[in-house]
């Protein structure tokens, strides 16, 4: 059963707030398998054996009643602590936890991170795993010390009478070591490394199926310690799945400078990363390792939610600010959570970057998630009839640069949606953009890089008639001679079609010359973090070339560039699609409702004409499609959908098998 008269009412709120964000799955953490158990005080005086023994069981199968009952937080001026408070970092992390993935974590500061990853470590300890241990690093041994200390607060606030049940005069409990005897689980806490030599000997060392690393990005020689840990920790890992005990590789951290190598590689594992999305909460055990899979290189799962995520507003953002003195760099860092830089080299000084960076949202207001796993964050709510600019950026999905797409609006330039993949092979690219143009952006325009992989996408991406009219071309003239059999040589102009934008070395001057414009003039108008994120990290080499710094990637900001510097200097989006090189209203052309809802039926044959076990189309996805547009006729239009439109919705229905 589900507690709803529980006591701990941000159990409550969160359940309304993740049924508002339309997750399916939203009261998991309110489950209570003995229903004799409701309104039970598990701190009561006058409990019986009886209850005392359900309690006990019931934290030993539930993790969500320990943390929603039993667990009390140290708090100044509450001795027996207060209860635990939910948000979604600290849902996420215990979501995750329970199903025992690779976490990196990163939260405002005062929402928990910390405290919530030694509470999962309590209950698995105290409740679950038996001949387990777990080691703590951090930045600074203190600090990591400090932090099994707050484990042994966190004990010593438990019921009495289940303090009698778990410890045992056996135990262990120093600042640098805890052993619960009755189960014969550890903790440790390691100190930091001081040189490679003994960070790869800490590393080496670390033979456990638990490993935490508190202030990941700040920890000295952080990939030197973790490429050593990783086989011990894979082989610790495989036996804890045998036994059914609780694994796992948990980074938590604040953000830090980029120019210093343990940030650098810190973020280097993030971008790595499949990032954490409410969809996560619905999937199945099965689809949620898929979509790790298909979104990560080396299957960790990145969390991260702003302030306004976590429920906070600007009242607490101008409070903190206070509670810094004003002190910017510590706000952007441990508040907004960004990535700081500070070289000589960076392109753009801190005040251009500052003046972006007020504009950017600091995260997606929605997301579409295309067959389970190609992930598309949009920082505007879309609108699917739009002539939206599909611009991509191109590469072979060899685990090195990312193939991006910008979705950019037509009036403003602005980037409201992006997608981005390391991992995405041309075929997939190819088949995700015939999705997004024929499925949600109907009127939307495609603009390539003319790469090797690129042309190869066009090149089949031209076959389509649903397509190819709305891809960007130029003409292009080329002189040619031909000498006929009187030796008179006649002189001609041949003209071609060329598909795409060419990524020269010329081209990609001019781009950047676009981009010094763009972050001087129309600063306002970069709004996603993706985007920003690589305008940050460029920098000016000694031969003068603009690039991404070492580690980082310009993907995202190419894929914007390539469409800036194709309605500049070229002529087809002015004379195919009405699109000026000045962003202007004049540039919008939507399509009327009626007139766009019965090109379904067009996709509807060329989809007939597809093998339907090729899951070209994820059924649930055209479903929701088909009937939004359907309910957006009538309401534009006042009047009910043509019976002709209505048929052709039902015959793509019963292709597809949907009931």
């Amino acid at each position: 059963m589900y507690d709803i008269k529980t006591r701990n009412k941000s159990f409550l709120k969160m359940a309304l707030i993740l049924k508002e964000k339309n997750v399916k799955n939203n009261k998991f953490f309110l489950e209570l398998k003995d229903e004799s158990l409701s309104q039970v005080d598990p701190f009561s005086k006058n409990l019986t054996k009886d209850q005392q023994a359900a309690i006990f069981i019931e934290c030993s199968r539930n993790k969500w009643y320990f943390l929603r009952e039993v667990i009390r937080v140290p708090k100044d001026g509450a001795l027996q602590g207060v209860p635990y408070s939910l948000n979604l970092g600290n849902l996420t992390l215990s979501f995750l936890r329970s199903k025992n993935k690779n976490i990196i974590l990163i939260l405002p500061r005062q929402h928990g991170k910390t405290m919530g990853e030694i509470i999962e470590d309590l209950w698995s300890y105290l409740f679950v795993s038996t001949n387990a241990n777990a080691i703590y690093l951090n930045k600074q041994f203190p600090d990591a010390k400090k932090n099994l200390k707050i484990f042994k607060d966190l004990k010593n606030l438990l019921p009495n009478w289940m303090k009698e049940i778990v410890e045992d005069r056996n135990d262990k409990d120093n600042e640098e070591y805890k052993l619960i005897s009755k189960r014969n689980n550890s903790i440790i806490a390691k100190p930091a490394a001081n040189t490679l030599d003994t960070a790869d000997k800490l590393g080496r060392g670390l033979t456990t199926s638990l490993i935490w690393f508190d202030e990941f990005a700040f920890l000295k020689f952080n990939d030197t310690i973790y490429s050593a840990a990783l086989p011990a920790w894979k082989s610790a890992a495989d036996s804890a799945k045998e036994f059914g005990t609780p694994y796992g590789i948990i980074l938590t951290t604040t953000p830090n400078n980029l120019d210093v190598a343990s940030g650098a590689y810190a973020k280097k594992v993030i971008d790595n990363s499949a990032k954490f999305i409410l969809e996560c909460f619905d999937m199945e055990d099965d689809v949620l390792d898929n979509y790790i899979k298909e979104n990560s290189q080396n299957d960790f799962v990145f969390v991260q939610y702003s302030y306004l995520e976590l429920g906070r507003n600007e009242e607490w953002l101008k409070q903190s600010i206070r509670e810094f003195q004003g002190d910017l760099g510590k706000v952007k860092r441990e508040i907004l959570l960004d990535w700081p830089r500070s070289t000589d080299s960076s392109v753009f000084n801190e005040e251009q970057l500052d003046k972006i960076y007020h504009f950017v949202v600091k995260g997606a207001l929605t997301n579409l998630l295309v067959e389970n796993h190609f992930l598309i964050n949009f920082y505007k709510i879309p609108d699917f009839n739009k002539n939206y600019i599909l611009s991509c950026d191109v590469s072979g999905g060899l685990s090195s640069d990312n193939s991006a797409i910008a979705i950019i609006e037509p009036d403003t330039f602005v980037a409201i949606g992006y997608f981005k993949s390391n991992k995405i092979d041309t075929d997939s690219f190819k088949k995700l953009i015939f999705i997004l143009m024929t499925l949600y952006f109907k009127n939307s325009i495609l603009v390539i890089e003319r790469n090797s992989y690129g042309l190869n996408i066009v090149q089949s991406l031209m076959k389509e008639p649903l397509i190819e009219p709305r891809i960007y071309r130029e003409t292009r003239e080329r002189p040619g001679e031909k000498t006929q059999k009187d030796g008179f040589v006649v002189r001609k102009k041949t003209k071609s079609i060329v598909y795409g934008v060419d990524t020269t070395a010329e081209s990609r001057k001019l781009m950047y010359d676009l981009l010094m414009t763009i972050v001087n003039e129309e600063y306002d108008s970069i709004i996603s973090p993706e985007l920003y994120e690589d305008i940050n990290r460029l920098e000016r080499k000694k031969n003068g070339k603009i690039e991404a710094s070492e580690g980082a990637h310009d993907d995202c900001l190419m894929a914007y560039l390539i469409f800036r510097y194709a309605v500049f200097y070229g002529s087809c989006f002015r004379d195919r699609f009405g699109i000026s090189p000045i962003a202007s209203k004049n540039n919008l052309k939507i399509v009327s409702s009626q007139d766009n809802f019965k090109k379904i039926e067009n996709i509807i044959m060329n989809a007939n004409s597809m093998d339907n076990n090729s899951n070209f189309f994820n059924n649930n996805e055209m479903f929701n499609v088909l009937k939004e547009q359907e309910k957006r006729i009538k309401e534009e239009s006042g009047e009910e959908v043509e019976k002709s439109n209505t048929a052709a919705i039902n015959s793509f229905l019963r292709m597809i098998d949907i009931t």
